[in-house]
């Protein structure tokens, strides 16, 4: 291997090109509602999705030589959309000591550098995952973090984010009829939920329901939890419901170094725990997309795209300092999630 501009780590340009694409995790559910998107202007793909997904509004008859009525564009964050900037470094320097120490020769050292990089993409691709969880859990993304304090507002009305449901067997109201206030509430908008999204602990309180185990299993049934089964072809029954997602996955959402020199990661969950989001897919099941603009580092690449002729979603660079003596690794990426219409998510709360 031959080091970029003789400089002990730095990989060209080119083979960084080749990492960055791998932004779908099988096992996360949030991917197959939120897709990804690569575009070269985050604005104008927004203004367009807005536009494409709303619900259809009526043009006007007119009499014959009169002026047309004005129509108008849905209107997008665009003073916050585009700064969505993921970026993540580490020092190259200290881990290749690390590693030379350890016996690693300089041939080998290639696979390393590279490694450290796609972990460094990986980071970023995290952050995209957070940010899907979060519009689905409160229909808003925030980004409060290195001197940032900004939220996107995607225009879901705040009653849409505002209901409450009791789970609990002495609940007031049955829970069917508190999800049918719900499925009503959506209709009036025009809107046909097919899916909710939820934490296994939700469902598990959902099959503990006294009254819900009488509705599906008769008087006999209460006080026998429910079969998943049951409880998913019910709630496709009644509710037309057939699309029930839970999400419990984890991420590490800081970390600091211990006293034994060893980090201590702070892990958090992608969706609530508390959290029950029902939700209106289109006929491809998405509620959604990833939007994956260029980062700033993009302007100073001669070469913009990999072997496949497309672009990374996450852009891998380095640069040498020489006071203090360290060559870094970065991985960055402007990232926003879009919502294709505001009116399709209604979420609630879970107590009981």
């Amino acid at each position: 291997m031959d080091w970029e501009n003789g400089i002990f780590g730095k990989i060209p340009q080119t083979e960084w090109l080749d990492v960055g694409f791998n932004v779908t995790r099988q096992n996360d559910p949030i991917d197959g509602l939120f897709g990804d998107t690569k575009t070269d202007n985050l604005v104008a793909e927004w203004e367009s999705i807005a536009n494409e997904y709303q619900i259809p509004v009526m043009a006007q008859f007119h009499a014959f030589d009169t002026e047309s009525q004005k129509t108008f564009r849905i209107p997008i964050d665009t003073h916050n959309v585009e700064k969505g900037l993921i970026k993540v470094k580490i020092n190259q320097s200290e881990r290749m000591r690390a590693l030379t120490r350890a016996g690693v020769q300089n041939d080998a050292m290639f696979d390393y550098v590279i490694n450290d990089g796609i972990r460094l993409a990986d980071q970023v691709f995290t952050r995209s995952k957070v940010a899907k969880n979060e519009l689905m859990a409160t229909g808003k993304v925030t980004i409060k973090e290195n001197d940032l304090n900004l939220t996107v507002d995607y225009g879901v009305p705040k009653a849409n984010t505002a209901y409450t449901l009791d789970f609990s067997s002495d609940a007031a109201e049955d829970i069917s009829s508190q999800i049918q206030a719900i499925i009503d509430d959506a209709t009036s908008k025009g809107v046909t939920i097919n899916g909710m999204m939820t934490s296994k602990a939700s469902i598990s309180k959902l099959r503990n329901n006294e009254a819900l185990q009488v509705i599906i299993g008769g008087a006999s049934a209460k006080g026998q939890l429910i079969r998943r089964a049951a409880l998913d072809a019910y709630l496709e029954e009644e509710f037309g419901i057939d699309t029930i997602i839970t999400n419990d996955l984890t991420y590490g959402k800081s970390a600091t170094i211990g006293a034994d020199g060893r980090p201590v990661i702070a892990t958090a969950r992608y969706f609530p725990k508390d959290k029950v989001t029902f939700f209106a897919s289109n006929p491809g099941g998405k509620l959604g997309t990833g939007l994956w603009g260029n980062p700033p580092e993009v302007d100073d690449f001669e070469i913009r795209v990999g072997s496949s002729g497309v672009s990374p979603y996450v852009y891998v660079s380095q640069w040498f300092e020489q006071d203090p003596h360290v060559l870094w690794t970065k991985a960055s990426a402007l990232f926003m999630p879009v919502l294709y219409n505001p009116d399709s998510l209604f979420i609630a709360s879970v107590k009981g």
